[in-house]
């Protein structure tokens, strides 16, 4: 379609619409726009942002040659530094800088820098969005780099709540674009609009648009030729009593061909530059003083677009159509040219390190393009773009040979370059390109401590595949790195960092202060602030040890990042504790430092999982819900979704309702990976089963976590679970509790509740006065029943009754509507309430005697011919009738009152 045609569309047009008023409402939402080359994306985007505000950014089809990030960049130039900075605190400028040089200097961090520039990013796309409706538009995702994708992917993921519409657009011919836009595309706030070809009675409008006339027969004709793409009809249009072309690039350049040769001559010289290229360093390249009226006809023909200060090509397609149609030697003279004019006046490129390095290798001169590309690697480096800085430095190995003074041209040898490619691989995330590199450098390697690097390195890079032997790699570093070099102190700030995560705290302490004591004798180090946190968190043992180091952290002089780590440190341990107010004050006050900096959606993640954590067990379950939906809405990552998970599951189980768990990120089985979240993943899916009567299934899945060869480490994940498995009659729970240390008023609570499941019932009253010390109502009331119970099998009727009264009245608060239900059947069974519901049905008898048989809810739905919620439904009802907490005690009261 020419730019002033738009025929069809209508729904598409409509969804878009209506997505723009959802964002009106203040919620981001997302549109992905989607269809074949030449389909219409770009003039239905066209047509959409009339009038509105927008924000248009494209993927180009030379990245290499690119700014890294370019859609974003687009997006930035287009909104202009000055309001750039009135939305964005100067520590954001100092990021977004990498994207935008017009912002002033840039940040210079390599590991982290990644992460903090995507949170800015999404940080000014909500306040963009804060008081009016705004249209971001990312074209062409299809070109898209790796480093764009993933930006593009964190803020789909994490959508803010602002006016704002995010689209994109892509073609769907890759297969990695097709799996990334089907991920999106499930996502709640997501809307996907594939583009269909034009019908005939569209096409007709097209064409009569695009010439003036409308005969049947022509438009019947271009129909069935174009097969209802817009490009393929407008390029037909233009000849329609021509033969169809032998190709699809013939038919592309059925119009460019009938340019004037001083305008087909430009328009060549532009496709050697991408998608854009700006009007200076296309006259430098052409040496045409009439570079202007050469462009006019194509620009009138809708061959290129005037774009800002240079011109782009209406559509890749094309480009790619004139490219492909010069001659090699055509080819090669203009790419050197381009090289040639960059290197004498570098402003003309945006990028122009890495549009040298392009246009070096495209001409074949090695020694140049080497150069470039390494120059180019630390341009995109300093930008965070480092899958395209990894590129740029495998381009710099591979020339390596070609090039006699590589050495001297890069100032470094061959293994520095290689130690830099495993380094960006490692803040990749990219073990599959990174593992081979390093591979390669340790066999040359012979000196220890720089063996011992390299192990560190390949720790780091195996860690990403979850491969154990990472902490192999990491002590045979701490032992080749002996030495009081400043080498021991990083192998040993990496040793202390993964043993605290995997939860062996005391030895995680013990090297972190070997470290820092080295560090303090060698005069510093740059692994300090990072020990210092490692070694704080290592030391308070989840709440169970000295809380003090990370106390002081807490007022110590650190970056917001740092800072914002060690209130959830100091939150978790508060946690574990059981001091939940100093808790929660500890997650509130983190998550003003993490906004302030804009790491609400990265480091600031444990805090947000915390402070529900808290206000769960302080009984506060609306606020637990409200803040877990809206977690859930604006979190997709992930990582992030399984640990909310844990906490929905937990509420649902507790309250029977509540926000949908979403256990589909799932992968490691129950008895491995971390315990802090294996263990309460396992606790939680055991209650969820025993809030719907399934204790088979409770038993199955506590009994697996109990497995865990890392039970041990962390207490505080391991006697929940562990009361819970006693709960649901799991054997062997008192022998794996004596293994358990017991520290604290929470772990108290806990052990003695499963002393009491194990035959010491006089245990529950420690249990009951522990938890009413601490303010946590739903164990509290749980307690209650469980001791209640253990009352009445002892014959003491008055304690139950007041136990089971105390319990209700806490269940009923809370919402609790499984331990409710029990409460109240029990209560009745005792006759310490109203009577119970009445005989059994036909069906029920029947469930109940499969029942006594040990038939779970499937197989008796098998065996009477009904569907499994059917059956459960009936076991359900037969249970209140009976007054039973469970179906063994249903199947006891009915042989007590014989009815089996």
């Amino acid at each position: 379609m020419r730019a002033e045609v738009f025929v069809g569309r209508a729904t598409e047009l409509a969804a878009l619409r209506d997505a723009y008023a959802r964002a009106g409402e203040g919620e981001m939402a997302v549109v992905l726009v989607t269809a074949e080359a030449g389909g219409g994306k770009s003039r239905l985007i066209a047509e959409f942002v009339r009038e509105k505000r927008a924000l248009v950014g494209g993927c180009l089809d030379l990245g290499e040659a690119s700014l890294p990030y370019a859609p974003f960049t687009a997006i930035l130039r287009k909104l202009g530094p000055d309001a750039v900075a009135r939305l964005c605190s100067p520590a954001a400028r100092r990021e977004l800088a990498r994207l935008l040089p017009a912002l002033g200097d840039a940040a210079s961090d390599e590991e982290s820098g990644q992460v903090r520039l995507f949170e800015h990013v999404l940080g000014l796309v909500g306040r963009l969005g804060a008081d009016e409706p705004a249209v971001l538009v990312v074209e062409d995702a299809h070109w898209a780099d790796r480093s764009t994708r993933d930006l593009l992917t964190f803020l789909v993921r994490n959508p803010v709540p602002a006016k704002v519409l995010l689209v994109v657009t892509s073609r769907v011919d890759d297969p990695d674009v097709r799996t990334l836009l089907g991920e999106f595309a499930r996502l709640p706030h997501v809307t996907r609009l594939d583009l269909p070809p034009l019908t005939r009675s569209e096409v007709a409008a097209q064409v009569t648009a695009l010439t003036g006339a409308a005969d049947p027969g022509l438009i019947a004709d271009l129909h069935a030729r174009a097969g209802g793409n817009p490009l393929f009809v407008e390029a037909l249009a233009d000849s329609p009593d021509e033969a169809v072309p032998g190709s699809l690039r013939d038919l592309l350049l059925a119009r460019f061909r009938t340019l004037p040769p001083a305008t087909r001559a430009a328009v060549g010289a532009a496709s050697a530059a991408g998608d854009r290229v700006g009007h200076a360093l296309l006259a430098a390249v052409t040496g045409d003083p009439g570079l202007d009226a050469a462009l006019r006809p194509a620009v009138e023909r809708g061959l290129l677009l005037a774009d800002g200060d240079g011109y782009a090509f209406r559509h890749a397609l094309i480009r790619e159509a004139v490219h492909l149609d010069l001659l090699p030697g055509e080819r090669t003279r203009l790419h050197r040219r381009y090289a040639e004019a960059i290197e004498d006046d570098p402003d003309l490129s945006e990028a122009p390190e890495s549009a040298l390095a392009v246009h070096w290798d495209a001409c074949g001169d090695h020694p140049r393009a080497l150069s470039s590309a390494w120059r180019a690697a630390g341009e995109r480096a300093r930008a965070a773009s480092y899958a395209e800085c990894l590129d740029l430095l495998e381009r710099v190995l591979d020339l390596w040979p070609r090039v006699p003074d590589a050495e001297a041209r890069t100032s470094a040898d061959r293994a520095d370059v290689l130690m830099q490619a495993a380094f960006t691989a490692l803040y990749v995330g990219d073990p599959a390109r990174g593992l081979p590199i390093v591979e390669t450098l340790l066999k040359d390697a012979s000196d220890p401590e720089e063996t011992a690097k390299l192990l560190c390195l390949r720790a780091g890079l195996r860690g990403f595949v979850g491969q154990d032997t990472e902490m192999d790699d990491l002590r045979a570093a701490e032992r080749l790195a002996s030495g009081p070099t400043g080498q021991r102190v990083y192998v040993l700030s990496q040793l202390s960092a993964r043993l605290a995560v995997r939860g062996e705290k005391a030895e995680a302490e013990r090297l972190g202060r070997e470290a820092l004591d080295l560090a303090g004798a060698l005069g510093g180090h740059p692994a300090v602030p990072r020990l210092r946190v490692t070694v704080a968190a290592a030391a308070a043992r989840d709440g169970l040890g000295d809380l003090a180091p990370l106390e002081r952290l807490r007022l110590a002089d650190m970056d917001d990042s740092a800072r914002t780590t060690v209130h959830a440190h100091l939150s978790h341990a508060y946690d574990g504790l059981g001091r939940s107010a100093d808790a929660l004050a500890a997650c509130e006050e983190g998550l003003v430092v993490a906004g302030r900096a804009g790491l609400l959606h990265s480091a600031a993640n444990p805090l947000i999982v915390n402070r529900i954590e808290t206000l769960f067990e302080l009984g506060r379950w609306d606020e637990t819900a409200a803040l877990l939906q809206d977690a859930l809405d604006r979190h997709h990552a992930p990582a992030m979704r399984l640990q909310l998970s844990i906490w929905a599951t937990a509420l649902r189980a507790a309250r029977g309702a509540g926000p949908e768990p979403d256990l589909t990120t799932l992968k490691e089985p129950l008895d491995a990976g971390f315990p802090q979240t294996s263990l309460p993943l396992a606790r939680m899916l055991a209650e969820l089963h025993l809030s719907e009567d399934d204790r088979p299934a409770a038993r199955e899945t506590a009994e697996t976590a109990l497995r865990h060869p890392q039970l041990t480490l962390q207490p505080v994940f391991a006697w929940p679970l562990l009361e819970t498995a006693a709960r649901a009659g799991v054997p062997g729970t008192a022998g794996t509790a004596a293994r358990l240390p017991v520290v604290g008023p929470v772990l108290t609570a806990y052990a003695a509740a499963v002393a009491a499941h194990n035959g010491h019932p006089d245990a529950w009253d420690t249990a009951i006065t522990t938890w009413e010390s601490l303010g946590h109502p739903y164990p509290l009331a749980r307690a209650l029943f469980e001791a209640a119970c253990a009352d009445l099998s002892s014959g003491d009727r008055p304690r139950a009754a007041d136990r089971l009264r105390r319990a209700a009245e806490i269940a009923a608060r809370l919402g609790a509507a499984p331990l409710q239900r029990r409460i109240s059947e029990r209560s009745r069974r005792a006759g310490l309430s109203g009577p119970t519901g009445g005989p059994l049905t036909a069906r029920e008898s029947e469930v109940l005697r499969l029942l006594a048989r040990g038939r779970s809810n499937k197989e008796i739905a098998a065996e009477l011919f009904i569907s499994p919620k059917t059956a459960s439904v009936h076991v359900s009802n037969l249970m209140a009738k009976l007054a039973a907490s469970s179906r063994g005690e249903a199947v006891a009261t009915a042989r007590d009152r014989g009815i089996l």
